[in-house]
């Protein structure tokens, strides 16, 4: 109040006060000077306001986001170690049952339990994929994981890619459609993530995607000079209520049509975050019974003009 009579300044000042009962309110004053005509001061009048109420609110939402993020640490950390874990006996599992089925120190001689470690194999392997999908979304989480950037041929990445996901399609009845200009240009990424990417992308389409179905994956630059890829499918799709959902962390749509689908719902969430990590963005349309169509977008800085 001293500095405000000397200074003739407007003041905004939050303090505390200890009620004859003993509580404690949080006060806010605010006091300036009125100027005349002639810019001569004429009169000062304030504000004083109890904002009690709304600090406590404030204390209250800060405390709450800290034990947000401290529980979600803890998920992650857990997720982490649990994968670790999991992946040492998986890893044997499958090690020994793949020398079983290929017989390497002998004949197994019961034809019936060939089928058997042939189920243990592919078990294991659909485990352990499961296990190193946690294990790196639990890591881009806790922000452990970096980006290995380089300069990659997105055309080159998209046929490497595509010929992961052939057999899948081919068994699946399900075609597989390219569209990537011939110009298209370079781009500064970690190739092992943009495959990782481009890989879940098709693996979902495909599992989606029906007898006789269509993937199209495509690639362009936007008029601003962003790069997008972009994969959709003629499958199932997904209600506008849903969508929001099956881009969390283990999120799966509760239907009739999705329930037979196998999957951590971590697909969608996983390539999400690696895009974020790449600084773009993801974009997901789809329409219940139609299709979907999900693009990641690469920020103008990570494109190397033309290809």
């Amino acid at each position: 109040m001293e500095r405000f009579r000397t200074t003739r300044e407007p003041y905004d000042t939050v303090y505390r006060i200890l009620n004859e009962d003993g509580e404690i309110h949080i006060l806010n004053e605010k006091g300036e000077y009125k100027h005349d005509e002639s810019n001569g001061i004429n009169k000062a009048f304030g504000i004083i306001q109890d904002i009690t109420e709304r600090k406590q609110t404030e204390e209250a939402l800060v405390a709450a986001k800290e034990q947000a993020e401290l529980a979600n640490r803890a998920k992650s950390e857990f997720l982490a170690n649990m994968s670790h874990d999991l992946r040492t006996p998986l890893n044997a599992i499958i090690g020994f049952s793949d020398m079983m089925k290929n017989e390497i120190l002998g004949p197994i001689g019961v034809p019936k339990y060939s089928e058997y470690v042939d189920a243990i194999s592919e078990s294991g392997a659909h485990l352990l994929d499961m296990i190193n999908v946690i294990l790196d979304l639990s890591k881009i989480e806790s922000s452990s994981i970096m980006l290995d950037d380089d300069e990659i041929d997105v055309a080159g990445t998209i046929d490497a890619v595509l010929t992961l996901v052939a057999l899948k399609a081919e068994s699946s009845g399900v075609e597989l459609v390219k569209v990537i200009p011939a110009d298209l240009p370079r781009l500064t990424a970690d190739e092992v993530r943009v495959k990782q990417m481009l890989g879940n992308l098709l693996s979902n389409a495909i599992k989606f995607t029906p007898l006789g179905g269509t993937v199209r994956i495509s690639a362009e630059c936007l008029n601003d000079g962003r790069l997008m890829v972009t994969v959709s499918d003629t499958g199932i799709g997904i209600s506008d209520e849903d969508v929001p959902l099956v881009l969390e962390p283990f999120g799966q749509v509760d239907s009739v049509m999705t329930r037979k689908f196998e999957g951590t719902g971590l697909g969608l969430p996983l390539v999400r975050a690696m895009i974020q990590q790449h600084g773009g963005e993801l974009l997901l349309e789809s329409e219940l019974g139609a299709g979907t169509t999900v693009s990641i977008i690469f920020p103008v800085e990570r494109v190397q003009g033309d290809g």
